[in-house]
């Protein structure tokens, strides 16, 4: 079943998104063709509370493996470790429309 996945928080900014996307594709923004497998859609933006990304994964697991085989090593080397790390929050999808 696919899952939503959030992340916001302390340490997700617009800055922080751009490097880390930089570090892990070579390029701002990521392009289709780098789309990690799994991956249904990415979206990301300024919110009035902040920074926020949502995603759209065919599972959890998917995304999890690309937060330990990418995400997490990329971040890691940005930031030497310190501090606490944005928690993503998951939802299972019930419906999923797309007008495309």
């Amino acid at each position: 079943m696919a899952v939503g996945m959030l992340m916001a928080g302390e340490g997700v900014t617009r800055e922080a998104y751009e490097e880390l996307t930089r570090k892990m594709f070579g390029n701002y923004p990521m392009r289709d063709d780098q789309a990690p497998e799994g991956l249904i859609i990415h979206t990301a933006g300024q919110s009035e509370q902040g920074w926020y990304i949502y995603d759209v994964w065919q599972s959890k697991e998917q995304f999890q493996r690309f937060a330990e085989e990418k995400l997490g090593p990329a971040a890691q080397e940005l930031t030497g470790g310190g501090g606490p790390q944005p928690q993503p929050q998951f939802f299972e999808i019930e419906t999923l429309v797309s007008a495309s």
